[in-house]
């Protein structure tokens, strides 16, 4: 059975229901959870955050925080969560925020760096990967991760 539908299969008989935050991933995350059939019973659904200007304005992620730390780092996506999980009422939730390339990444934070952050009701849980390959590599790296640490998440509790 592929993680997908372990996953589903999980929520279900949990009775938890997931949102998403994306911004490196765009979508990607949403769109795999929503390609099985029935997904509509825990998915609730996302906010796609690509630009800073939506993490502010519709995820509330503090300006000071992106200008002092960027974007693409553990605070910003430990805010995006929590966001998303408190506006749509989900149990779990997934955030992510990296650098896909070929442009972008920093010394500190260079190309394939991704931080997915994944929050309940019993807090934040933030991991920092630096994936390898071109842009789509990275962005399904990064989607496949962030979904393998919520089965791993929603599973613990």
């Amino acid at each position: 059975m592929s993680l997908l539908n372990n996953l589903q299969q999980l929520c279900i008989e949990k009775g938890v229901s997931v949102a998403v935050a994306e911004s490196c991933t765009a979508g990607l995350i949403a769109y795999k959870l929503t390609t099985v059939s029935g997904s509509s019973s825990y998915f609730k659904g996302g906010v796609v955050a690509y630009q800073n200007e939506i993490k502010t304005k519709t995820l509330g992620v503090s300006r000071s925080i992106i200008d002092e730390k960027t974007e693409v780092s553990a605070e910003v996506v430990e805010q995006m969560t929590k966001s998303v999980l408190e506006k749509f009422d989900a149990d779990f939730a997934v955030a992510t925020s990296g650098y896909a390339g070929p442009t972008g990444g920093t010394n500190k934070n260079p190309i394939g760096t991704v931080f997915i952050a994944i929050a309940s009701a019993e807090g934040v849980v933030v991991s920092r990967f630096v994936f390898s390959g071109n842009r789509q590599s990275v962005v399904n790296q990064a989607s496949e991760s962030a979904l393998d640490l919520l089965y791993t998440k929603i599973k613990k509790q």
